[in-house]
């Protein structure tokens, strides 16, 4: 901008060239003025090389010459850069097209001074040169408004403000109208300090400022979440007496909403009232969906019944919020009850309407709902966007039916609806679930070649795919390729390979991922420390169990019911029972919740050791400190007092897990039934496996072996024969316990 021009002289002053100039000059308007003269003259060398910028400006200026003739010329000169026009060119022709009123072929010449760095120069520079051409001040003025607004238009913002500065020095009229296309333009480009201060100019050079300027830099202070900053400029321009109007208190009220500052719109709106100002279906509807963002959906409902008992009348907005309500809280005959009222009242549904209505037949898990409202959408010519197709396609993954969520996507693509991250990752986890990873591998490809960029969600739901399948090779690679594609590894990528070296008993790279993942400012979570505390202790690494626990309390991580379990079960296993006692007590004080899990815990290590005094008391413990028992803490129980002979007790016990809600399972009726067996009560054994297959249990091995030996020892070897002869038929190998029997039958 601050480039300086070479040459001062004026228009006028350039007007006096030479004889030979002239002789071109001369040559080319009368080429000009034939009907193809853009053509002879594109293939006339010989006066192309005589043509200067003096001899341009002839040209450019002489009245004989039609000014369509004149711009076919320029534009000639500025495709061929041999002959550039100067910026005194530039000027030369907007001085004749101002003459004949062209403002729009103005802008364009201007554009071109704008966006060409040779021409650009400092705007009394400019006005240097025009002003001895003319005595005409209004031409002038016309042109500083037209460049001021040419920058704005180029996103120059700093060079308009010069113009500006320019004008005011200048003297010259400045009009709202011409400054408001500046902060509007700033506002659009979040340049909300600048426009602030622009608007600050425009007070200071005593532009006729009224609400609609001020009303740009409220909105710009309100969209950038600074309220209260739009509030004092308000107050500030009621001193100087440009009263604000409902559409500047309405900006406000969106402000605070933005803010979710609910209270402070509705203070607003009680300050726009006793101003004289009558609340608007925008200012009900913004404080409504404030609320509703709040999750306080009947104050939302009862602001939208008093706007309509003031006779405001419903709008797509108001019917919006309603239906957005009625969805959140579940009740989606309410919610369908507006949609079809709205539709009677020739309210046409919008995209927000029908995703609002599908998000909530979703969370109710109705997809025939949800295909409903699809058809209707396409009735009504509202075509589903990326949301809707992605909520339809995430609502057949989720109920397995993944063919009917491949018809949908490519449904999506003919339709023109481009597939993003999210539809893929969304398709790729329901393939990855149904252990299709061939097709999951496909849509990976697919979307590369669709230059859909994958994220890391796309990469760790393929890479535990193929973790979950053994296949740890395709997951290390997928990994390293992250890391090659610019793909950042987070939380859950090192979780998912930690956790698949733990359970393939590969410490050392576990510890070695960890280590990695801490080095790339990746921070562990409980889970990632779970995972690898529980793989240490698997694998009789306790010493390394309790250094990775202490680290993590030193860490200041918050640990969890899973990280003590994990070493109370350790320590359970290797008959340290003090440390475990140890860390339960710790565990209480530090405010973690002891479960059922702690308990059975303690409670099946007690049995092991035959100390069930001590078991009887944990159990009481539990029922004191309001710990329910579980499935396994009942089994645990029946099969001790089972092992000794208080079958009374046992059956008791089964009792209480069934009124407890805990049905028996397996393990409980195999204890049982070793149970009834072991004190001869065969008859007894065999109900309990009788009723057990009603409930829809398949006996195991173990169950069948313990049956056929009970039916071997009484003699009633048939019915031994008829369980082994079924045994097989389950598909269930008798082991050598059970061998004896095909030899009898043989």
């Amino acid at each position: 901008m601050q480039m300086l021009f070479p040459c001062r002289q004026t228009i006028s002053r350039i007007h006096t060239p030479s004889n030979p100039r002239e002789d071109t000059a001369s040559k080319i308007v009368q080429v000009l003025r034939k009907n193809s003269g853009i053509d002879i003259l594109k293939h006339s060398p010989l006066i192309l090389s005589t043509l200067n910028s003096h001899a341009v400006q002839l040209v450019l200026s002489n009245s004989r010459l039609p000014l369509r003739s004149c711009l076919l010329f320029f534009n000639f000169l500025r495709e061929n850069p041999a002959h550039k026009p100067d910026l005194v060119a530039h000027l030369t022709l907007i001085r004749r097209l101002y003459d004949e009123r062209k403002f729009t072929d103005i802008q364009f010449v201007l554009n071109c001074i704008a966006n060409d760095v040779d021409l650009r120069t400092p705007v009394s520079k400019i006005v240097s040169l025009v002003e001895g051409g003319t005595d005409d001040s209004i031409f002038v003025q016309k042109l500083c408004d037209m460049l001021f607004r040419v920058y704005t238009d180029n996103g120059m913002f700093e060079e308009a403000v010069v113009v500006f500065d320019y004008m005011e020095i200048s003297g010259f009229k400045i009009l709202e109208r011409i400054c408001i296309v500046l902060l509007l333009a700033l506002k659009r480009c979040n340049r909300i300090d600048m426009c602030f201060s622009f608007f600050r100019r425009m007070v200071g050079a005593n532009v006729e400022v009224t609400i609609y300027s001020t009303t740009i830099v409220i909105d710009g202070f309100c969209r950038r979440g600074e309220v209260e900053r739009a509030k004092d400029l308000m107050e500030k321009m009621v001193t100087k007496g440009i009263e604000p109007d409902v559409f500047t208190y309405n900006m406000l009220i969106n402000g605070f909403y933005i803010k979710g500052m609910v209270e402070e719109a509705i203070k607003m709106k009680a300050i726009m009232e006793h101003k004289g100002f009558e609340p608007d279906v925008v200012t009900y509807s913004t404080i409504a969906c404030g609320l509703c963002k709040l999750k306080r959906y009947e104050e939302a409902k009862m602001w939208l019944f008093t706007m309509i008992g003031k006779g405001l009348t419903h709008n797509l907005v108001t019917f919006n919020i309603l239906i957005n309500i009625y969805s959140k809280i579940g009740n989606l005959d309410e919610a369908n009850r507006l949609f079809e009222e709205m539709k009677k009242g020739g309210v046409r549904p919008d995209i927000v309407t029908y995703n609002t209505l599908i998000d909530g037949y979703l969370k109710k898990g109705n997809l025939q709902e949800i295909m409903w409202l699809f058809e209707e959408m396409e009735k009504g010519r509202v075509r589903p966007d990326i949301v809707v197709y992605n909520i339809l396609i995430n609502g057949y993954c989720k109920k397995e039916n993944l063919e009917e969520a491949k018809r949908l996507f490519e449904k999506m693509e003919k339709g023109g609806v481009r597939a993003n991250t999210v539809t893929y990752n969304i398709l790729i986890d329901g393939y990855c679930k149904k252990d299709n990873l061939d097709e999951a591998k496909w849509l990976f490809e697919v979307m590369e070649k669709s230059g859909v960029r994958r994220n890391t969600v796309t990469y760790n739901t393929l890479i535990d795919g193929y973790c979950k399948k053994d296949n740890l090779e395709e997951a290390k690679q997928l990994f390293e390729e992250m890391e090659e594609g610019g793909v950042r590894h987070d939380i859950f990528t090192y979780s998912i390979l930690i956790d698949v070296y733990c359970k393939k008993n590969k410490l050392e790279e576990a510890k070695l991922l960890f280590e990695e993942m801490e080095e790339s400012a990746v921070r562990p979570n409980i889970v990632t420390y779970n995972t690898l505390i529980d793989g240490y202790c698997k694998n009789a690494k306790l010493e390394e169990a309790e250094r990775l626990f202490g680290e993590m309390e030193k860490g200041g991580a918050r640990l969890d019911t899973i990280t003590y379990n994990t070493l109370i079960d350790a320590y359970c296993k290797e008959e340290k029972m003090e440390q475990a006692y140890k860390l339960r007590n710790r565990m209480e004080a530090r405010g973690v919740r002891v479960d059922t899990v702690t308990y059975n815990l303690l409670i099946d290590a007690s049995c092991k050791k035959g100390d069930f005094k001590e078991v009887e008391r944990l159990f009481e413990e539990m029922e004191k400190k309001d710990v329910r028992g579980d499935k396994v803490t009942y089994t645990i129980l029946i099969d001790k007092y089972c092992k000794k002979g208080n079958l009374t007790k046992a059956h008791k016990l089964r009792g209480v897990m069934e009124v407890m809600g805990s049905m028996p399972d397996l393990y409980t009726y195999a204890s049982l039934i070793h149970g009834e067996l072991s004190f001869g009560k065969l008859d007894e054994a065999l109900k309990l496996f009788s009723e057990m297959k009603q409930r829809g249990i398949i006996p195991n091995d173990f169950t069948y072996t313990t049956i056929i030996l009970g039916l071997s020892k009484q003699g009633r070897l048939d019915e031994a024969l008829r369980l082994y002869d079924e045994m097989i038929e389950a598909g269930i190998t008798p082991n050598d316990r059970v061998a004896f029997i095909q030899r009898l039958r043989s």
